[in-house]
């Protein structure tokens, strides 16, 4: 269980197509959205069609309340962020897996493209086998 709480933080990951608010003055960053979020909960995530970021990759197992994803592509960097998990069941989710959601704030950002103090949410489902991916039509917003 802690493992699967791990990996959807990680997604933080409710990750839909929900407004990301942002903390700042008019110069803050813009919203990253990412399309794409793989792994498992004993290894890492990767994110993936992340806008001018590219692709990023964090531990899953540092994500329960919050992580540091690390891009690497289109703009180098990280972004820091703590989250709370929740988790409604199967929720968005196939038969035998379980969705978690996570809901949370940016605290730091070295890649210039994401305000700290940002919102961050994302929605992840989580197989049996642990296999990590989002639910289906959403993003990982951050």
């Amino acid at each position: 269980m802690r493992r699967l709480m791990l990996a959807v933080a990680a997604l933080a990951v409710p990750i839909s197509a929900t407004a990301v608010g942002f903390g700042g003055s008019a110069g803050a960053a813009s919203p990253v959205s990412c399309t794409k979020v793989t792994g498992t909960t004993t290894g890492s995530l990767t994110f993936k069609g992340c806008g001018t970021l590219g692709k990023g990759s964090a531990p899953a197992a540092s994500l329960a309340s919050g992580g540091t994803i690390t891009w690497k592509g289109k703009k180098s960097g990280s972004t820091t962020f703590s989250v709370t998990v929740t988790s409604p069941g199967q929720g968005g989710c196939s038969a035998g897996s379980t969705e978690y959601d996570a809901t949370g704030t940016v605290t730091a950002d070295t890649s210039g493209k994401v305000g700290v103090g940002s919102a961050v949410s994302g929605r992840a489902c989580v197989s049996g086998s642990g296999a990590i991916t989002l639910v289906k039509h959403t993003v990982f917003a951050l």
